[in-house]
């Protein structure tokens, strides 16, 4: 006990030297006071800058350096959290291991459940406004199980027109109200929501020079919190109420693939087919790729496009600083010729 870690991140000098120094920084994370102290080091690690040294890796050893390197930026955001909230993400996967365990274990008597209780929800007349409500809450932050009442809504109601209205209806009017508490009332919060994660913050850049509801349509759709961008959107300055609601209501279709994917579990409770439940399963699998690539290409295209804004600025800058510069010294001696 009471080791040391290094304050420097290690540099991908070569592939065998970078893996080892991985080595040595885990194990420097073994030591429990060097644990306590490891929010103050500088852990964040960027590939890009070392772009050659990492071209020169085999495969396999980009794999086993991206995959220490993601555990360490994990390990060192955990650390940086307050013990409390340590101990409750703790507590909170202890409970999800045993979930699944649970699922795993007793999976065709869950599914059977499941099918049941639905069945039960969908003929009272009672669910669809308590459903709404619910979706309605969820939409602020730090609130969190939009996820989940949106895949119950599938489960309930299916791939149908009655559940995609009645799930978007929810969806856009809990975000517009979140929209709009954090745009008024809570504006400090929703500005520091803005500066809490740096790629929505390089996101809300863009909005701030193009705040169509085709730009915010586009943010709505990368794979941000959904109650997290209703606050954090409201701290963007120069965004509408009225392009915030249209940016909704044009997303809207996102909502068909949760009901998709209740529909499929609902589908896999009723099936007593070994075939057909793995096609469900490989439907819903398939589906949340499908999604959360296209949700990953978004981001990452309109991140390249504030990258290319901010060059341009940049550029601009420092033509326009060269241009004074010039100017000046030709007002101040007036022996200067062109």
């Amino acid at each position: 006990m009471g080791g040391t870690i290094n304050n420097t991140t290690p540099n991908v000098d070569n592939s065998t030297n970078s893996i080892d120094e991985f080595d040595s920084y885990f194990r420097d994370l073994e030591d429990g006071d060097a644990m306590d102290n490891i929010a103050a080091t500088n852990l964040d690690l960027d590939l890009d800058n070392d772009f050659l040294d990492v071209y020169q890796m085999t495969p396999r050893q980009r794999i086993i350096l991206n995959l220490k390197k993601s555990a360490y930026n994990l390990l060192n955001r955990f650390y940086s959290l307050p013990l409390w909230q340590r101990i409750i993400l703790v507590i909170l996967g202890i409970i999800q291991l045993i979930l699944m365990i649970l699922l795993l274990v007793f999976h065709n008597k869950i599914l059977n459940k499941l099918v049941d209780v639905s069945n039960e929800l969908s003929e009272k007349k009672s669910t669809q406004p308590i459903l709404l409500l619910l979706l309605f809450i969820v939409a602020f932050p730090p609130l969190i199980g939009y996820s989940f009442l949106s895949t119950a809504t599938g489960l309930l109601y299916g791939v149908t027109f009655h559940g995609w209205i009645l799930l978007s209806f929810g969806t856009v009017c809990g975000s517009v109200a979140s929209f709009t508490a954090f745009k008024t009332i809570l504006h400090s919060r929703a500005e520091k929501l803005v500066h809490a994660n740096r790629r929505f913050e390089a996101l809300a850049s863009i909005l701030q020079e193009n705040e169509s509801y085709w730009m915010l349509s586009l943010l709505r759709l990368c794979p941000f919190p959904y109650s997290f961008t209703n606050g954090a959107i409201a701290g963007i300055y120069g965004i509408s109420i009225r392009n915030f609601t249209i940016a909704n209501l044009i997303t809207t279709p996102k909502v068909l693939i949760y009901l998709f994917i209740g529909s499929r579990i609902k589908s896999m409770g009723e099936s007593d087919s070994t075939s057909s439940r793995l096609f469900d399963f490989l439907s819903i699998v398939i589906t949340m790729l499908v999604f959360m690539l296209t949700a990953w290409l978004l981001y990452y295209k309109t991140k390249k496009r504030y990258l290319e804004l901010r060059n341009f600025d940049g550029q601009h800058q420092r033509s326009t600083t060269t241009t004074t510069t010039t100017t000046s010294i030709v007002a101040s001696d007036p022996s200067f010729e062109t």
